[in-house]
């Protein structure tokens, strides 16, 4: 258990509720472009999907996953923590290599379906668990109702995104009637967006704290802009939104825990090995886990990177849904103040 010595840096949680200015920002953004410039100058000078921009690459996705695994690089989490992840990593990894090498293009359809769903749920379930802790309630059916809700509004929206790109045409035949599986879930998400809005309208009586009210409102609208937005054509803004605010708050998670299990004596390799402890998590993990991951990016079109990298994905989704809740060590350096 850390001491209060220990933990001498805490997660001030009205900095995580200020990440979600991005929302209104982005609104404003296209608001301007529609009336002002016609709709053409976001597209003509930004790439209509993240992927597309070599930046956005190099600095969001890979990079906070790579963070997480480099904040567990000392002997005592990799002891505690060993029988824990072995399988799954076993697991992962093979579920990785059947997408590549089985039989397509089924299996690697499947794996898109898998991988999405599982991205959702790991960024919705992090941002929805900080919202229970602000909130300063137990989990209650009704939490649980809203969480699923928002997490399938979620992976109905990202079917609706990438779907079509992953998975080729998605339409098929009834009869005399051809069914948009697109336009499908379009209606499915929309329906679960109004879902989660009046289970949030109920849930935010039984907070306890305001800002747990704030925050939760927030992740609502995530997910109401991130449907309208799509539905408007900038696709760009409904992936960038959901993932800048997830990294940033992982981030200041992982800077935080490393401030402070280090802030005594360098447990962690990492920071005996660059500098003897002179440079600061604070510009320290950024650094290298961005660096590693631009390695990993550029290669890979190797079927061996982009199965580590899937691996190493499901991996992080996995130990994060565990590791910071519970008698876990992780969880004795991260403190937050409402």
């Amino acid at each position: 258990m850390a001491t209060s010595e220990q933990l001498a840096h805490s997660i001030d949680c009205r900095w995580l509720l200020a990440l979600y200015a991005l929302i209104p920002l982005s609104l404003l953004a296209i608001v301007v472009d529609t009336l002002l410039l016609n709709g053409q100058g976001i597209h003509q000078y930004l790439p209509d999907r993240p992927e597309q921009w070599p930046f956005w690459t190099v600095i969001f996705g890979l990079p906070h996953i790579i963070a997480s695994l480099l904040t567990m690089s000392d002997r005592e989490y990799l002891s505690f923590y060993r029988r824990s992840l072995l399988w799954p990593l076993i697991i992962f990894a093979a579920i990785a290599s059947a997408g590549h090498f089985g039989p397509q293009p089924l299996s690697y359809n499947l794996l898109f379906v898998i991988f999405a769903f599982y991205t959702i749920y790991h960024v919705l379930a992090q941002q929805l668990g900080l919202t229970l802790m602000m909130m300063g309630i137990a989990p209650s059916r009704l939490f649980r109702y809203w969480k699923w809700t928002s997490v399938l509004a979620g992976f109905a929206i990202y079917i609706n995104v990438y779907g079509q790109q992953y998975m080729g045409n998605m339409a098929f035949s009834l009869g005399d009637r051809v069914i948009d599986i697109q336009q499908l879930f379009t209606w499915i998400a929309a329906l679960l967006c109004a879902a989660q809005l009046i289970l949030a309208w109920r849930l935010a009586p039984s907070s306890r704290h305001r800002i747990g009210v704030w925050y939760m409102w927030s992740n609502v609208a995530l997910l109401l802009s991130a449907l309208l937005i799509n539905h408007i054509g900038y696709t760009l803004f409904v992936i960038l939104i959901p993932r800048v605010i997830h990294d940033l708050t992982a981030y200041t998670v992982y800077i935080t825990h490393d401030r402070n299990r280090n802030r005594q004596g360098r447990i962690n390799p990492l920071y005996r090995l660059t500098g003897g402890g002179r440079l600061s998590p604070l510009l320290l993990l950024p650094a290298l886990s961005i660096a590693i991951a631009f390695v990993l990016s550029s290669h890979q079109h190797y079927p061996v990177i982009s199965i580590a990298i899937l691996t190493v994905s499901f991996l992080h989704y996995y130990f994060e849904g565990f590791i910071w809740r519970g008698p876990n060590p992780h969880r004795n350096y991260v403190n937050f103040i409402r």
